[in-house]
């Protein structure tokens, strides 16, 4: 019997695991979270066929605030906790961490291949990197490096207040504070938010908009046959630039700027780079301060996964297993 750690990536929409024996991962799988009432069923479903394998130690990286002892996902649902995970599955130890912890994680790891560059400058080693994600929701978080170990900053950014930069952007923040208490970032820079802006748009010209879902905007942003869809994701390209130039401002973030999420990838050779770099540093007198940092869209399929695996063996490491 082979005793191995499985470490997690929880989204809003999926779940990945895989096995792992040191740096090696084994047996990635995918599963779709809606299609289990639990983290403990979907772990369990996992392990079933691992016959020859017993599980020791786990890190799950999670789409949500990672405090206390009991755990419920933002935009899931799912409760559990580290005892619950022992008390199924038979885990030693567990870790939970925020899932743009994990992805801050695997950033020292990963190679030019798995990196697309959005503004080259040149990056400063030992300062600090920033991570944004649009995707089911907007993930943020900051990778600083102490000694011989990095160590993550992270919180919940995304829901922090949407800061208009033009009056275009005023009139659909108007808009959305007329359906929404609180028009966080996350609220445009999202699935979600991507019709959101749509919406908004259609309200402010008067248009009985189309029910649309993000992939059929940005669809039709791509093909270029929808004006209305275009200027939603040009509003969407431009606020993410805006937000990425905010944490630079607030970081000093010359390490990088990195983005990460299932947004980006997908539109990332229709964007206007020179327009998404001019709203990137759009800051007045400090213009040439956020240019000073790159950008990178991270391509890497599995980041989340590789930042657990980082992340546990540095637990390890400082003889906290």
């Amino acid at each position: 019997m082979k005793v191995m750690d499985l470490i997690a990536d929880v989204g809003g929409t999926n779940i990945r695991l895989a096995l792992l024996d040191g740096n090696n991962q084994y047996d990635v799988e995918c599963f779709k979270c809606n299609d289990f009432e639990s983290l403990e069923a979907v772990v369990a479903h996992y392990l079933d066929d691992k016959e020859q394998v017993t599980v020791s130690d786990a890190c799950f990286g999670v789409a949500g605030p990672v405090h206390g002892e009991v755990f419920t996902m933002t935009n899931l649902g799912w409760t559990f906790s580290a005892q619950s995970l022992k008390a199924k599955i038979g885990f030693d130890n567990v870790y939970f961490i925020n899932d743009y912890t994990a992805i801050s994680m695997s950033i020292p790891l990963l190679t030019h291949s798995d990196l697309s560059v959005i503004h080259p400058a040149k990056s400063e080693e030992a300062a600090p990197r920033i991570i944004c994600g649009p995707g089911t929701g907007l993930g943020v978080a900051q990778l600083i490096k102490v000694g011989d170990f990095y160590e993550c900053i992270s919180g919940e950014g995304g829901h922090g207040e949407f800061a208009p930069n033009n009056l275009r952007q005023l009139k659909v923040l108007e808009a959305l504070m007329v359906k929404f208490e609180h028009v966080s970032a996350e609220r445009l820079l999202s699935g979600q938010g991507i019709v959101n802006i749509y919406q908004s748009l259609a309200a402010i010209e008067n248009i009985e908009p189309q029910q649309f879902d993000a992939s059929q905007i940005s669809a039709r942003y791509i093909n270029g046959s929808d004006p209305l869809c275009i200027e939603a994701m040009e509003l969407f390209c431009d606020v993410l630039a805006q937000f990425l130039g905010n944490m630079v401002l607030n970081s000093g973030a010359f390490g990088g700027v990195y983005i990460a999420g299932g947004i980006l990838p997908r539109i990332i050779d229709y964007i206007d780079t020179e327009r998404f770099i001019s709203a990137y540093s759009k800051k007045g007198r400090f213009k040439n301060y956020v240019l000073n940092a790159p950008i990178y869209l991270i391509t890497q399929e599995q980041p989340g996964l590789i930042g657990a695996c980082v992340y546990l063996n540095q637990e390890k490491r400082k003889g906290n297993i």
